[in-house]
C-alpha cells in the first residue's frame, strides 16, 4: 500500500515528454482498481478535445488505426499511444477519473531546423564597391534556432562575423568579396546552413612599375591592373594605341595580387631608338569606369641612367669593391 501511494504520487505530477516529429509517444494512466476503468478519460487540454472515455475513442475513425490507439495494459493501467507525432499533437494531456486528475503530460514536439526564407534567393550575388549589402536567413525549429554568420575569404580563411538573422554591411570594399554562410542551430538537431558567394565589383586600378632596366635590352614596361570584372586593356604611346608589331610586343596574363584577380600586361620595346621615345600610357576600362597610368621614356632619362652607371662603376674600381651599381631609375 505504501509503495502504491508513492507510485501514485509520483505519477500524478506533471511529466514533460519530448519527441521529434515522426516518433511515437505513450501516455500511461494509473488508477486504483478495475472498477474505475469506465470512468477514466484522456483529454487534450491545449485544444479542449476529449479523446477517450473508458475503452471508447472520440476521434475520427480513419485516425484511430493510424494515429491514436488505446491500450489496456493492465487492470489498473490504461495507455494512450500516438503514432508518428506531428506539431499538432503538442500540448498538455490529462488523464482523469471523473473530475479527479490522475496524471498530466506536457508533450513537446521537437522540430528540426529548416529555412523558411532567405535573401537573396540566388547562391551568388554581386554588388558595386561602396554599396550596402543585406543578407538574411530565417529558420523555423523547436526549440528555436540561433543564427551564426561565417565569412570565408578567397584563401578559405574563415571567421565569425555576426549573430542574428540579418547581416548588414553599410559600405562594401573589394576585400569583402567571399563566401557568407548562415548556420542555423537549436542545440538538439543537426545544423543547417545556407551560403552566399558575394562578389564586390569595382573599376580598374592601374599602376605602372616606375622603373626601367636600361642595361637589359629590350626594355619592358610592366603594368598591373586590378578590377572586378576584369577590364579591357590597351597601351598607348603619345595618345595613340599601340598594336603588336615589329617594334612592340604586348603580353597580358591573369595574375593574383594580394588575393585580387588582376592582369599583368607587359609592353616590350625592342629598340631604344629615338623614334620610340615618348609617353607610354597603360589604360583599362570595365563597365564601372576607367583608369590609366603613364611613364615617360626619353633620351633624358636614358642618358641620366647611363651617367649614374658610369659614376658608380668608377667608384667600384677606385675602392676595389664588388658592390654592383644600381641599374634602376625611378621615373615620376
Amino acid at each position: 500500500m505504501i509503495l502504491f501511494l508513492s507510485l501514485s504520487r509520483l505519477l500524478s505530477s506533471d511529466q514533460v515528454l519530448r519527441k521529434n516529429i515522426g516518433q511515437d509517444v505513450t501516455f500511461s494512466c494509473f488508477f486504483e482498481n478495475e472498477s474505475q476503468f469506465d470512468q477514466v478519460s484522456f483529454m487534450h487540454q491545449t485544444t479542449g478535445d476529449l479523446l477517450s472515455l473508458g475503452s471508447e475513442l472520440f476521434i475520427d475513425k480513419p485516425l484511430t488505426n493510424n494515429h491514436i490507439k488505446l491500450i489496456r495494459f493492465s487492470s489498473n493501467r490504461l495507455d494512450l499511444k500516438i503514432f508518428s507525432v506531428n506539431q499538432n499533437d503538442s500540448g498538455l494531456y490529462t488523464c482523469m477519473h471523473n473530475d479527479e486528475k490522475l496524471s498530466s503530460f506536457l508533450l513537446e514536439i521537437f522540430v528540426p531546423p529548416r529555412f523558411i526564407s532567405f535573401s537573396p534567393m540566388g547562391a551568388t550575388v554581386s554588388y558595386p564597391e561602396g554599396s550596402s549589402m543585406n543578407l538574411s536567413c530565417h529558420a523555423h525549429a523547436f526549440p528555436s534556432t540561433n543564427i551564426t554568420w561565417i565569412y570565408r575569404n578567397k584563401n578559405k580563411q574563415s571567421r565569425t562575423i555576426h549573430y542574428g538573422e540579418d547581416l548588414y554591411i553599410s559600405s562594401l570594399g573589394f576585400t569583402d568579396s567571399g563566401s557568407y554562410e548562415c548556420i542555423a542551430s537549436n542545440g538538439y538537431h543537426e545544423k543547417i546552413s545556407r551560403s552566399f558567394y558575394v562578389t564586390v565589383q569595382y573599376p580598374p586600378r592601374v599602376m605602372i612599375k616606375k622603373f626601367i632596366n636600361f642595361f637589359i635590352k629590350p626594355v619592358q614596361l610592366n603594368c598591373e591592373i586590378c578590377s572586378m570584372p576584369l577590364p579591357q586593356t590597351e597601351w598607348l604611346r603619345n595618345g595613340k594605341s599601340i598594336l603588336n608589331e615589329q617594334q612592340f610586343i604586348i603580353n597580358t596574363n591573369q595574375v593574383s595580387i594580394e588575393n585580387e584577380e588582376c592582369l599583368l600586361t607587359v609592353l616590350t620595346i625592342r629598340e631604344s631608338l629615338h623614334e620610340n621615345y615618348g609617353r607610354y600610357e597603360c589604360r583599362a576600362e570595365n563597365f564601372l569606369g576607367h583608369h590609366s597610368d603613364h611613364i615617360d621614356f626619353n633620351q633624358k632619362f636614358t642618358q641620366h641612367t647611363r651617367s649614374q652607371h658610369d659614376n658608380a662603376a668608377s667608384s667600384v674600381v677606385r675602392n676595389n669593391t664588388k658592390i654592383s651599381p644600381s641599374k634602376y631609375l625611378f621615373l615620376n
